[in-house]
C-alpha cells in the first residue's frame, strides 16, 4: 500500500497551457504537470525565483489525474500594444511612452475551460521529499497564495478538500473523491507512470506533454510521457 494527498479541482474556468505563445494560447483538456507543480507552489508560498523548491515540485512527486467533467472550450480575444520589434527595445519606460505614436495594436486569443472537474492523486517519487504528504494537505486547506487553475483569472470554485489515503493505485485513491460526471461527458485517468494506473482491462495510450518544469523563471519546461485510459 503507498500513501496519497488527493484533492478536487472544480472551476467555472480553468485553462492549461502546453506551448508558450501571446498572439495565441490555447488549453488542454485536463490540468498540465506545470499546473499541479504551480498550484502546490502557491499553496506553500513557493516563489518562482525558488529554483530548488520549484525543481523539489517537479521532480520528487507523480500526479495522476481523473477528469470528471472536462468542460466546454470557451475563447477570449482582447487587444496589446507594443512598438514596432524594428526599433529595438526601448531603454525606460519613459522612453516607450514617449514613442506612443509608434504603437501597434495586436489582438490575442486565450482559450478557456468552462465548468470544469478533475480529481487528483499525488505520492512521493522519492524516499525524502522536501515535504511530507501531510504538509502538503495542510497548505491546500490554507494557501499562502491565492490558488488557481492554470491562470490568475481561474480561482477553484469548491474547496479542495485534501485527504490522505492508503491504495494501491492512483484509481483506487480517486475513488474516494468519485463523484458522477455529467450525462455525454467522458472520463479518463491520466498518470504519469503506468504503474501508478494499476492493472486495467482499459486500452492506455502513452502521449507526449510539453510540461516537465525546468526553470520557472526561464518559463523553459521539456517533454514527458503521460499514459491516458479512458474510463467511460
Amino acid at each position: 500500500m503507498t500513501q496519497w494527498l488527493t484533492f478536487r479541482l472544480e472551476a467555472p474556468m480553468a485553462a492549461f497551457s502546453e506551448e508558450p505563445g501571446n498572439a495565441a494560447r490555447g488549453t488542454a483538456a485536463w490540468p498540465t504537470k506545470s499546473a499541479l507543480c504551480g498550484l502546490l507552489g502557491a499553496a506553500l508560498g513557493v516563489l518562482r525565483e525558488d529554483r530548488g523548491g520549484q525543481q523539489a515540485l517537479a521532480t520528487e512527486f507523480r500526479f495522476v489525474v481523473r477528469a470528471d467533467r472536462t468542460g466546454t472550450l470557451l475563447r477570449d480575444f482582447h487587444t496589446y500594444q507594443s512598438l514596432p520589434s524594428a526599433k529595438g527595445k526601448p531603454a525606460t519606460r519613459a522612453v516607450a511612452l514617449a514613442q506612443s505614436e509608434d504603437l501597434e495594436t495586436s489582438i490575442t486569443r486565450r482559450d478557456y475551460r468552462a465548468d470544469v472537474a478533475y480529481a487528483v492523486a499525488l505520492r512521493a517519487a522519492t524516499e525524502a521529499p522536501r515535504w511530507s504528504l501531510d504538509t502538503l494537505a495542510a497548505a491546500l486547506r490554507h494557501p499562502v497564495f491565492v490558488l488557481s487553475l492554470g491562470r490568475r483569472a481561474c480561482p477553484p470554485g469548491a474547496p479542495l478538500d485534501p485527504m490522505l489515503i492508503e491504495a494501491t493505485s492512483g484509481p483506487e485513491a480517486l475513488a474516494a473523491t468519485d463523484r458522477a460526471a455529467k450525462p455525454g461527458q467522458s472520463r479518463l485517468h491520466a498518470a504519469e507512470a503506468p504503474d501508478d494506473l494499476g492493472p486495467s482491462n482499459r486500452h492506455r495510450q502513452k502521449r507526449r506533454r510539453n510540461d516537465q518544469p525546468l526553470d520557472r523563471v526561464a518559463w523553459h519546461f521539456a517533454t514527458r510521457d503521460e499514459w491516458v485510459e479512458e474510463i467511460g
